[in-house]
């Protein structure tokens, strides 16, 4: 499954991606319930060869990393001016979600190379094989309840499916289906109110949670894998979803997990409804 090349990989004398290198970063990125951007076009993860930064920067076999935010956002952001709301969330967007590449493709064995001076996100190889995330067809995942059959208000499913459509991210539709997942709130304490509030998180595809969930020798490494990459995205989906328009804040109760509350939608999105 290689990534299509992006713009003058293919002609004579560019610059060309390792095709192993792609194959190997693609697998980590759908193993992680991600979009890749086939082609350079999408929303999604887009890859292509790294750019020198200055005749001193040797990038030859790097790979640059790169998030495409939804096209109704990106297309905002290209028709408006630096500076400008939309154009800020474009660049959270971008930020937040490479950089969540870069916290959980380590643990896949890509080796992440940082960009220079906010430069691009670099993956340079990797070692070992693929870890476990399952190939073939898995079981389907268990049956959940919808996000409004949990009590989480109508107001808090739409505006997180409105800021997940503009950053180009999957929301689950129930809590053991891929994507950003809307769980219950539980109170802090007897004076926190959390009626109609959401609990955001991450689940990966079916595949790599079957092989964790099972009792195979793998078991383990996949269980790593799926932690690795959920608190990746939860660290990088509140600042990403606020960026589109969403209520999101961290709270930290006394005796409980932490939390990402959604509570529904700012009052100035970056792009009209």
């Amino acid at each position: 499954m290689t990534a299509a090349s992006p713009s003058g990989a293919g002609r004579s004398g560019g610059p060309r991606i390792d095709p192993l290198l792609a194959d190997r970063v693609t697998e980590a990125v759908l193993l992680a319930g991600l979009p890749v951007a086939y082609g350079g076009h999408g929303p999604g993860v887009h890859l292509r060869p790294a750019r020198p930064l200055d005749d001193a920067d040797d990038c030859a076999g790097l790979l640059a990393v790169h998030w495409e935010p939804g096209p109704r956002l990106a297309a905002a952001a290209a028709a408006g001016l630096p500076g400008q709301p939309v154009a800020s969330a474009r660049l959270i967007v971008t930020g937040g979600m490479t950089n969540a590449l870069a916290e959980f493709l380590p643990d896949f064995g890509i080796t992440v190379v940082p960009g220079r001076d906010g430069g691009e996100t670099r993956v340079g190889g990797f070692t070992g094989p693929l870890p476990a995330g399952g190939r073939g067809v898995p079981a389907p995942p268990p049956a959940g309840s919808a996000p409004l059959e949990l009590g989480i208000g109508t107001d808090v499913v739409d505006a997180v499916r409105r800021s997940a459509a503009l950053a180009g991210l999957p929301v689950a539709d129930h809590l053991y289906a891929p994507g950003i997942t809307l769980g219950p709130c539980r109170p802090a304490d007897d004076g926190d109110d959390t009626t109609g509030v959401a609990d955001l998180g991450w689940n990966p595809p079916r595949r790599m949670s079957a092989v964790a969930d099972g009792g195979t020798p793998a078991a383990e490494q996949a269980a790593r894998l799926r932690a690795a990459v959920r608190d990746a995205m939860r660290h990088a989906i509140g600042s990403v979803l606020g960026a589109c328009g969403l209520e999101a804040r961290w709270r930290r109760p006394a005796g409980l997990p932490a939390q990402l509350r959604a509570y529904g939608p700012a009052q100035r999105p970056p792009v009209g409804r």
